[in-house]
């Protein structure tokens, strides 16, 4: 991979990532609504927290995987699949920029259920 293709994805990788974070701090800073509430409005707000709580754990996940990826770019380890150490092809990494496996290594893990 060129490295102008690197630096144009490390820098979509780093936007990715204070988006992430601007999620994550909106989440935790966010708050219900206070006073008396009716039993609806209880079961809404706890499918809400539910959710969130959701939406926050998926979001740590992604901005693990990116923070790993800028990692694997300072060490000129990117675009090398985490498995059997081939290219991952740059159509792949445009995509999904933080991806860690290339295709045929993706499909096997995930047929064996990782």
């Amino acid at each position: 991979m060129k490295n102008e293709q690197i630096a144009k994805i490390k820098k979509r990788l780093l936007s990715l990532r204070d988006e992430i974070r601007k999620v994550i701090d909106w989440r935790d800073t966010s708050q219900g609504g206070d006073g008396a509430m009716d039993e609806i409005d209880q079961a809404n707000e706890l499918i809400e927290k539910e959710m969130g709580f959701v939406m926050s754990n998926n979001m740590m996940a992604n901005l693990k995987e990116v923070e790993e990826a800028l990692d694997r770019i300072e060490r000129n380890r990117y675009g090398k699949c985490l498995h059997c150490g081939e290219e991952i092809s740059p159509k792949r990494l445009e995509v999904l920029p933080f991806a860690r496996f290339c295709v045929p290594c993706q499909e096997k893990m995930e047929s064996k259920g990782y």
